[in-house]
């Protein structure tokens, strides 16, 4: 009895939706996407919910698609409503070296310092970024604090140094 429930539970935690309802092993790489719908007073980006899937292509093609457009908002924000365009990945995210494995991307409309708080799913994680903005900051800790290490050059994929699996959030800049 106690080992067919285990095996349940072990079934079920191993397995995650995908955009489409169907569920993809944890095992398996998935590609999502988030949208800046607001930003905070604080700069930090407030993030629609992640839209994910087996493939990099499948996640591009809805990140260019009209889809990403309905999730802009007006949002309340400490100070007052901001409407976020979303028009291009600041910066993709992933957990292996040389823009491979399982991916983030973070799609907004400007590299002017706001940042993304990675969360529990991507915290400790990253290992390359794609670089849509010319200099993405990677920090050790939310918040922007901590130690961090920069990855520069517009339309790059750079490897992570001594950062690599300890990002906890992540600056997007223009220089």
């Amino acid at each position: 009895m106690f080992r067919s429930v285990l095996v349940v539970l072990v079934i079920v935690s191993a397995a995650s939706p995908t955009h489409n309802g169907d569920v993809v092993d944890s095992a398996e790489e998935t590609h999502c996407v988030v949208v800046v719908v607001d930003q905070r007073e604080s700069g930090e980006f407030v993030l629609s919910e992640p839209e994910c899937f087996r493939s990099t292509g499948e996640a591009d093609e809805w990140a260019a698609s009209a889809e990403p457009a309905a999730l802009v908002q007006h949002g309340e924000t400490e100070s007052k409503p901001i409407l976020q365009m979303s028009t291009s990945t600041l910066g993709r995210h992933f957990d292996g070296f040389n823009g491979t494995g399982s991916s983030i991307s973070v799609i907004g409309a400007n590299c002017t310092g706001g940042w993304w708080n990675t969360g529990p799913t991507w915290a400790n994680r990253i290992s390359s970024s794609y670089n849509g903005c010319a200099r993405l900051r990677h920090w050790d800790l939310p918040n922007k604090e901590g130690m961090f290490e920069d990855t520069v050059g517009a339309g790059t994929t750079k490897n992570l140094s001594f950062m690599n699996n300890r990002t906890e959030s992540v600056s997007y800049h223009g220089s």
